[in-house]
Parts: C-alpha cells; sequence; structure tokens
C-alpha cells in the first residue's frame, strides 16, 4: 500500500510540476551535442593532418639541407631557397587543411543548430 501511494504522489508530482525539458527540447539538445562532436572531430583530424603536413615539408627540407652540408656553398645556398620553398609550400598546405577543416565544422555546427531550432519551434 505504501508503495502505491509512493507512486501515485510521484507521478502526481511529475504531471502537476511538469518535466523540466520537453522531448522535442531534449531532442534539440541531443541534436546539438551531436553535431557540436562531430565538429569536434572534424577539427581534430584537420589538425592532425595539416600537423603532418608540416612536419612532412620540414623533414623533407632538413633532409635537402643535409645532404649538401659538404657541397660548395652556392650548391648550398640553392638547396637552402630549395628547402625554405619546401617548407613555405608545406605551411600553406597546411594551413589550406585547417581552413577547410573550420569551414566544414562550422558548417555542421549550424546545421545542426538550425536543425535543432526548428524542433523547438514546433513547441
Amino acid at each position: 500500500m505504501k508503495t502505491l501511494t509512493a507512486s501515485a504522489l510521484a507521478l502526481s508530482t511529475i504531471l502537476f510540476v511538469g518535466c523540466d525539458e520537453s522531448a522535442l527540447e531534449q531532442e534539440a539538445d541531443m541534436i546539438r551535442d551531436q553535431t557540436q562532436q562531430q565538429a569536434e572531430d572534424i577539427r581534430d583530424s584537420s589538425q592532425s593532418s595539416a600537423e603532418a603536413t608540416r612536419e612532412a615539408s620540414q623533414n623533407a627540407a632538413e633532409n635537402l639541407r643535409d645532404r649538401t652540408d659538404h657541397a660548395s656553398d652556392a650548391v648550398q645556398d640553392r638547396a637552402e631557397e630549395r628547402a625554405d620553398a619546401i617548407e613555405n609550400r608545406g605551411e600553406a598546405i597546411a594551413d589550406e587543411k585547417e581552413a577547410r577543416g573550420e569551414n566544414k565544422a562550422d558548417a555542421v555546427e549550424e546545421r545542426g543548430e538550425e536543425k535543432a531550432d526548428e524542433l523547438e519551434a514546433v513547441e
């Protein structure tokens, strides 16, 4: 009997007070959380790819410099110019990867926010 009374009291309290969030609000929050996670994953992935590109270009430039350590000054100067160009190109590619990733992540977040707002507007 106590259980039945306690259950009835709990149910009436929930019905009387209501839930803090409706099912649509909860779904909207879930959509926001999911899209934010997807966006973060995209950012992390593009950042990792950019860092790998930077590292690869720096390694290639260093290898070129190392191979010409004992060469004439003219050869070393040309190698240094080429190494700098390799690093600059790698940096530009890495920056582009980061920008594309950021743009894609922003677009995912915007679509998720729009979808969540649409659900909340139904109420």
